[in-house]
C-alpha cells in the first residue's frame, strides 16, 4: 500500500524577458521554490518561442517538468530520472510525432475531420483506420494487412466486428438501446436482461442462467449462479464493502477508518488481521491472522517503504528517481552478512539488468521496446559461464522465433492477431495447429504422425479430447470432460485410467475425488484450510475444527514445524526429519534429511538456476575406492540426485543440464507461447558448455565483444518426444518420436502423481513437469512453483505468499480446487474461465500480473476497443479522456471499450489522474483496466503487482 502526496509545488514560466543563452539557442531559466521545505531551485531550458513551462515537485525533491507551447500543447515532459519524452504538432493542434524517452519515433496522421487515419511505430509498421461518414471506424488494417471490420446501427452502436480472419461477432439491442444478445462467430448466443437499466440476467449459450442484483448505484448486492448458489454483499455509509456473505453461510467482514482505509479483516474462521497506517495514508504495520507482524518504515519526503521488518529480519530499499526498485538488501537484525540485489532501467521502464552474487542478466530492446536479447552471466559455476538468448518479432511487434544459448532455435507461425498455427524446433516442425471459428484448438498433427482431435461446448469448456495416429481409427488417448451447470468439472472418461468423478461444497472447494484405483476426500475448515483427517475431534463436535493461523502442523501422521516468517523448518515423516533452510527472499536454499542433502540457487528475479543433490552414502572401509563411486553414484540415481543446471526463457524453463563433470544429458522444453503449457521436449545425451565468460581487458568496442560476437555450435538431438495435456495443461502422456506412448501417469487429485507408465525408465525419458508451472523435484517430494515450493500430499503451499494478500487470504492456499484452477507462478490462482464469465458479467475481478489481464480482458471481450486511459499525461488530457471514457458508459457502443490505468506517481504511491479519489479507494493505487461491457455495465481487472518481480510493466500495445 502506499501513501498520498505531501504536497507539491506547481510554478509557471514565461521567459520573455530572460536573455538567450547565444551557444545553446534556449533561455536558462532559474526559479526558487519553497514547499513544505527549504527552498529548491529548479534549473530547466526553454525554448525560443512562447511556451509555458510546468513543475511539479515532489515531496522528496524530485520534480516532473512539462513544456507546452502557446496553445497548451505538450511538447516534453522531463521525467524524475531526467529522461524526457518529446512532442510535435501541426497547425491543427494534432499530435503527429512523439519521441520516447529512448529516441524511438512514433507517428500519427489525421483525416481532415481529424480522424486518426495512420499511425507507425518507430520500426515503421504502420497501423491504418478508415471511418464512416459519423466518425466511427469501419475499418482497422495492421501492419501485416490484416483487416478488421466493423459496422454500426443508427445509434452508433456496434452491430458488427469481423477480425482479420473473417469471422464475425454480432451484437443485438433492444428498444431502449441495451445490449439484448451477443452472436459470437460460432453462433452461440449470450442474452442478457434488464431491469431498471441494470443486467439482473446472464443466460449462457447452453442456457444456464447467473442472477445479479443490483443497488441503485448499481453495486452488486447478490450474484446467484446456476446451481441457485448466492453470495451477498453489504456496504458501509461510505460506500465500501462491509461484509461478504458466501453460499457456505461463512462470512468475510471488512473494517475501515473514516478516511477509507482498511484497519480490520476478519476471515471466515473469525481470526483477524490489522493494519496501521500513518497520518499521510502510509502503511506502518501489518499483522496477518497467524499474529506475525511486519513493519514498514520510510524517509522523509518518501511514500515507499525503505525499510520492512519482519521477526528478526530486516530488508532495506533504494528506488530510482521513478520509483522503481533499484536495489534491495536483507540481513538479520544486529547481523553483518548481507544478501544484495539490484536492478537498473532504461529511459522507458524496460529492465535491463538484475544482478545477485549467482547470476548477472542484462536485457537489450529494439526501438519499439521488443526485448531482442538476453545475457545471463551464470557466476555461480565454477568455470562461469553466459547463456546468450536472441529474439525476432514480426509486424506486430509479437515474438515468432527464439535461439537459444546452445544454438536451438524455436520459432512459431501464427495468424490473424497472434493465434498459434505451428511450432517448429529448429528445422523440424513439431506442430500444426487447426482452429475453430473463435481461434479455439480443436485439432493438432505432431511431428510423429500423431493427430489430437479437441471438441469444445457453447460455454468454451473443452469436452473430448483424443490421441490417434493420421489416418488411422485406434485411439491411443481419448478423454470426455462433463460438466455441472455452475461449470465445475465432475466427471471424467478416460480410456487410459477408467472414470474420474468429483464432488464439490457450496463455494466450489473440491471434496471428493473418486477414481477406479482409489477415493479421495477432503475437508475444510471456514477459511478453506485443508484438515487433517486423522487429528482427534474439537471439544464441540457440531462446530468446524479451525486452523486459526491458517499453518497446517500435522497431516496424515506427518508433523510440520515452522519459522516465525512462515516458512517450513522442519517436516518429520516415519520418523525421518527432513530440514529446510531458508534465504532472507524466503527463497529455500537447502533440505537434509538422512538420506540425502539438496541445495539450491536463485537468480535476483526469483528463477531457480541450480539444484544440487547428493546422497548420503558412507563408504566402507573393507571396499576399495572403485566399488565405493560405483555404490555412491547407484544411490544418488535411486534417490534422484545429481546436479541440475536451469536456464530460463522468461517464466518457463528453456533448457536443463543434468550432470557431473561434463557427462550427462541436456533436456530442452517447448511450451506453447505465453502459456505455461508444455508441448514438446528435446534430448541431448552430451552436455555443451556455454560460452565462458570473457575478460574485457582491452577498450570496450561491441564490434570485438566476444559475448555478442559468439556463434554456438548446434548439436542435434537425440530424441524429440510430444507431450499432451488434459483441458487445464497437465501433461498426462508424453508419446515418442515413433508415435508410441512412452510416459504416461496417474494424477491424484491435487498433483500428485500415483502412477508412472514404466516404459519411461526403460526410455530415458523424464518428464518432471506436474500441474502447470510446477516441476518435481524427486529428492524432496515437492514441487518447484516460480517463486514457491508446492506440496501435492497437502495442496498448499510450504510458504507464505511473496505477496502477501494480494495473492488471498489464505497465504498458503494453492487453489479453491485444483481442477479449474492454477497458479503457475506461485503467487495467485487464476481460473481463466471463472475470471473471463465474472467479467462478462459486470463484475470487477483481480490477476496478479498484466499479462492475466490481457488474457482475462480479450477472452471477455476478443474485439474490446481501447479508449484512451488515464496514464501519464497533462490534466487537461486526462480529464478529456476520463469524460470520453464516461460518454461510453453512458451511450454504450455494443462493443466492450476499456482503458489502462497503470502509471503510478513513484512519489505518492498513486495513478496518475486519481489524485482526487479519497484514500482506500481501489482505484487510486491499484493499476487496473477499466471496461465498459457491451451492454454499458462497469467493471474493472486489478492487477495486483509481485513486488518480488523488478521491472513488472504493461506490455507496449
Amino acid at each position: 500500500m502506499r501513501g498520498k502526496l505531501d504536497c507539491q509545488c506547481i510554478t509557471r514560466h514565461r521567459p520573455s524577458l530572460i536573455p538567450l543563452n547565444p551557444e545553446t539557442g534556449y533561455q536558462q531559466a532559474f526559479q526558487q521554490h519553497a514547499c513544505c521545505r527549504p527552498a529548491t531551485q529548479d534549473h530547466r531550458l526553454i525554448s525560443r518561442h512562447s511556451i509555458t513551462s510546468q513543475s511539479t515537485i515532489h515531496t522528496d525533491g524530485s520534480s516532473d517538468v512539462y513544456a507546452y507551447d502557446e496553445r497548451g500543447n505538450l511538447l516534453q515532459h522531463t521525467r524524475p530520472d531526467g529522461s524526457s519524452i518529446h512532442h510535435a504538432y501541426d497547425d491543427l493542434d494534432q499530435r503527429f510525432k512523439s519521441r520516447d524517452a529512448e529516441g524511438g519515433l512514433w507517428k500519427y496522421d489525421y483525416d481532415q475531420r481529424g480522424n486518426i487515419i495512420e499511425t507507425q511505430d518507430p520500426l515503421e509498421n504502420k497501423t491504418l483506420y478508415t471511418y464512416n461518414s459519423d466518425n466511427l471506424p469501419v475499418a482497422i488494417t495492421d501492419a501485416n494487412g490484416g483487416e478488421k471490420k466493423l459496422a454500426y446501427n443508427r445509434d452508433g452502436q456496434l452491430t458488427s466486428y469481423t477480425d482479420c480472419s473473417g469471422k464475425t461477432t454480432q451484437w443485438k439491442y433492444d428498444a431502449l438501446g441495451q445490449l439484448a444478445k451477443l452472436v459470437n462467430a460460432a453462433g452461440e448466443v449470450t442474452e442478457y436482461h434488464y431491469e431498471a437499466g441494470q443486467l439482473t440476467l446472464l443466460v449462457h449459450p447452453d442456457k444456464t442462467k447467473e442472477k445479479f442484483e443490483r443497488d441503485a448505484e448499481g453495486r452488486l448486492l447478490k450474484h446467484t449462479d446456476a446451481l441457485h448458489r448466492s453470495t451477498s454483499w453489504t456496504y458501509n455509509e461510505a460506500g465500501l464493502i462491509h461484509q461478504r456473505l458466501n453460499a457456505n453461510d461463512t462470512t468475510l467482514t471488512y473494517h475501515w477508518d473514516k478516511l477509507g482505509q482498511l484497519v480490520r479483516l476478519r476471515n471466515e474462521n473469525n481470526s483477524e488481521a490489522s493494519f496501521k497506517y500513518d497520518p499521510v495514508g502510509r502503511l506502518l504495520k501489518e499483522t496477518g491472522f497467524d499474529k506475525e507482524t511486519t513493519h514498514y518504515l520510510y524517509d522523509n519526503g518518501s511514500n515507499l517503504p525503505t525499510r520492512r521488518v519482519d521477526g528478526d529480519r530486516t530488508t532495506h530499499f533504494e528506488y530510482d528517481p521513478m520509483g522503481r526498485l533499484i536495489q534491495r538488501k536483507a540481513g538479520r537484525r544486529g547481523g553483518e552478512k548481507w544478501e544484495i540485489e539490484t536492478f537498473a532501467y532504461d529511459g522507458n521502464g524496460n529492465l535491463l539488468a538484475a544482478n545477485n552474487g549467482s547470476c548477472r542478466l542484462q536485457w537489450f530492446y529494439d526501438a519499439a521496446g521488443n526485448n531482442t536479447r538476453e545475457h545471463q552471466w551464470l557466476d555461480y559455476l565454477t568455470k562461469p559461464q553466459v547463456a546468450v538468448f536472441t529474439h525476432e518479432y514480426d509486424t506486430l511487434n509479437q515474438r515468432i522465433a527464439t535461439t537459444r544459448p546452445d544454438g536451438h532455435r524455436v520459432s512459431w507461425l501464427t495468424y490473424g492477431s497472434g493465434h498459434l498455427l505451428a511450432l517448429k524446433l529448429d528445422d523440424k516442425e513439431l506442430i500444426s495447429y487447426e482452429r475453430d471459428d473463435l481461434h479455439r484448438e480443436i485439432g493438432r498433427v505432431q511431428g510423429n504422425g500423431l493427430v489430437q482431435r479437441q471438441t469444445w461446448s457453447p460455454n468454451g469448456q473443452l469436452l473430448e479430447q483424443t490421441l490417434a495416429r493420421q489416418g488411422e481409427s485406434k485411439r491411443l488417448a481419448a478423454r470426455t470432460y462433463r460438466y455441472d451447470e455452475a461449470g465445475q468439472l465432475h466427471h471424467i472418461n478416460d480410456l487410459n485410467r477408467g472414470e474420474l468423478r468429483y464432488r464439490y461444497d457450496p463455494v466450489g472447494r473440491l471434496l471428493e475425488a473418486s477414481h477406479n484405483y482409489e477415493k479421495e476426500t477432503f475437508a475444510f475448515d471456514p477459511a478453506s484450510n485443508l484438515l487433517d483427517p486423522e487429528a482427534p475431534p474439537g471439544p464441540n463436535p457440531h462446530s468446524p475444527r479451525k486452523l486459526m493461523d491458517n499453518v497446517l502442523r500435522s497431516y496424515c501422521g506427518t508433523q510440520y514445524r515452522y519459522d516465525e516468517r512462515g516458512n517450513l523448518l522442519e517436516r518429520i515423516e516415519n520418523g525421518n526429519t527432513g530440514k529446510f533452510t531458508w534465504d532472507l527472499y524466503d527463497r529455500l536454499r537447502r533440505y537434509e534429511d538422512d538420506r540425502l542433502v539438496v541445495e539450491f540457487g536463485y537468480d535476483a528475479l526469483g528463477r531457480r538456476v541450480y539444484k544440487d543433490s547428493r546422497s548420503k552414502y558412507r563408504n566402507r572401509v573393507q571396499a576399495g575406492p572403485v566399488w565405493n563411486e560405483n555404490a555412491r553414484r547407484a544411490l544418488d540415481e535411486k534417490l534422484g540426485c545429481d546436479l541440475t543446471l536451469f536456464v530460463w526463457d522468461g517464466d518457463t524453463l528453456a533448457f536443463e543440464q543434468r550432470g557431473r563433470d561434463g557427462k550427462g544429458r541436456t533436456t530442452h522444453y517447448v511450451f506453447e507461447p505465453g502459456t505455461f503449457i508444455p508441448v514438446a521436449q528435446g534430448v541431448i545425451n552430451h552436455i555443451d558448455e556455454m560460452m565462458h565468460q570473457p575478460s574485457y581487458d582491452f577498450p570496450y568496442d561491441i564490434d570485438r565483444d566476444p559475448v555478442w560476437q559468439h556463434k554456438p555450435v548446434m548439436r542435434r538431438f537425440d530424441k524429440i518426444g510430444w507431450w499432451h495435456c488434459n483441458y487445464l495443461g497437465t501433461p498426462h502422456e508424453f508419446t515418442d518420436e515413433s508415435g508410441k506412448i512412452a510416459w504416461s501417469g496417474i494424477f491424484q487429485a491435487w498433483g500428485g502423481t500415483c502412477e508412472t507408465n514404466g516404459k519411461a525408465k526403460r526410455a530415458e525419458i523424464c518428464n518432471p513437469v506436474r500441474l502447470p508451472g510446477q516441476y518435481l523435484d524427486t529428492e524432496i517430494g515437492l514441487h518447484y512453483n516460480r517463486y514457491r515450493y508446492y506440496d501435492p500430499r497437502l495442496g498448499r503451499f510450504i510458504g507464505k505468499d511473496p505477496i502477501g494478500f494480494s495473492g488471498g487470504l489464505n497465504v498458503y492456499q494453492y487453489a479453491p480446487n485444483p481442477l479449474q484452477w492454477d497458479d503457475p507462478r506461485g503467487l495467485s490462482p487464476l481460473s481463466i474461465i471463472k475470471a473471463v464469465a465474472e467479467l462478462r458479467s459486470g463484475k470487477s475481478v483481480t490477476v496478479c500480473s498484466y499479462k492475466e489481464a490481457s488474457a482475462v480482458l480479450f477472452g471477455a471481450f476478443p474485439d474490446a476497443q481501447k479508449s484512451a486511459g488515464a496514464g501519464d499525461k497533462t490534466p487537461d488530457k486526462i480529464a478529456r479522456d476520463k469524460a470520453a471514457f464516461k460518454s461510453l458508459r453512458q451511450n454504450g457502443t455494443g462493443r466492450a471499450s476499456y482503458h489502462m490505468d497503470f502509471k503510478i506517481n513513484p512519489v505518492t504511491g498513486v495513478l496518475y489522474g486519481h489524485e482526487s479519489l479519497p484514500d482506500g479507494h481501489a482505484h487510486k493505487t491499484l493499476p487496473h483496466i477499466n471496461i465498459v461491457t457491451p451492454e454499458g455495465s462497469r467493471a474493472d481487472i486489478f492487477i495486483e503487482r509481485n513486488p518480488n518481480c523488478p521491472g513488472t510493466r504493461p506490455k507496449r500495445r
